[in-house]
């Protein structure tokens, strides 16, 4: 049986990416909460009128709708959202996948007849729920 005295740094390594995690996810939660609103309304521009709604005074035909749909820091917001639909699945699925591995490894240190995953298994066989 071999001791490993880097055991400490890497977990007191993993400790600092669960916090970086946690704070990663507690930022995009606010970010989620404030484009609920935001996406449906004009970005805000420096001439507003004084509701502050971002509305510039009009000139000409009135079109809400139109400037609403075709503004395009509203549609920034809306790109943004539609990245982070495509690229949270996979943040989620590594860290189940490091969840389950961590999952097995500890039953098979357990003595239960779990055998640990190899590199590379911990995604695509992730099927479970971690041990809490």
């Amino acid at each position: 049986m071999t001791y490993s005295p880097d055991h400490a740094e890497n977990t007191a390594r993993m400790v600092g990416f669960l916090d970086a995690l946690e704070q990663c996810v507690s930022e995009i939660r606010q970010f989620v909460t404030a484009y609920g609103d935001a996406v449906t309304m004009p970005g805000r521009v420096p001439d507003v009128d004084a509701d502050g709604t971002g509305r510039q005074a009009t000139h000409g035909i009135n079109r809400p709708t139109e400037a609403v749909a075709l503004d395009e820091r509203r549609l920034a917001l809306h790109a943004e959202l539609k990245n982070g639909v495509e690229q949270l699945p996979y943040a989620v699925a590594y860290v189940r996948g490091v969840s389950a591995s961590m999952d097995r490894a500890l039953a098979h240190w357990e003595g239960e007849d779990a055998a640990p995953a190899s590199q590379g298994d911990t995604i695509d066989h992730y099927h479970g729920a971690a041990r809490h």
